[in-house]
């Protein structure tokens, strides 16, 4: 081996140590230790939540707000609520999302359960203006804004 290729040999070495991109190698497998990334990306497009990290724990915390506001809204599915304009309308759970149905037929896009978390962080509501920025605000705020949903917790 000649001294020049000793030389560009030990100058690819630190090149490899100081490139911030390699040094990310092998980071991946912490990332995708607790769900592979197959199932991520099925979640992702079910738009159901991430496992939790308190799953396999015994110690979890004790019950939120948002949950368990989360926890009436499954238990009511189907009854009938009304919209601030006094308009009917049903809904239906289904996985991390919810369905809201007017006169029998389904609005076209399903609120997520973080949509819901948003609104619920929100509360008390005074006008649908407050949420306007979310997904089928007037049913979303008609829905929290029920006493069924809302009781003593906002």
């Amino acid at each position: 081996m000649t001294k020049t290729d000793t030389k560009s040999e030990t100058k690819h070495q630190r090149h490899e140590t100081s490139d911030p991109v390699l040094l990310m190698l092998g980071v991946g497998r912490q990332l995708w230790k607790r769900e592979p990334g197959d199932r991520f990306i099925e979640r992702l497009r079910s738009e159901d939540l991430p496992p939790s990290p308190f799953e396999d724990r015994m110690d979890a915390p004790v019950e939120n707000a948002s949950e368990s506001a989360w926890r009436r809204i499954e238990s009511h599915q189907g009854e009938e609520f009304r919209t601030v304009t006094q308009l009917p309308f049903t809904y239906a759970v289904e996985g991390a999302g919810i369905w809201f149905f007017r006169g029998g037929r389904r609005i076209n896009r399903k609120v997520t359960r973080t949509q819901v978390d948003k609104a619920i962080a929100r509360c008390p509501l005074t006008s649908t203006t407050e949420i306007k920025d979310l997904m089928d605000y007037p049913y979303l705020f008609a829905l929290l804004m029920d006493a069924r949903i809302r009781r003593e917790a906002w």
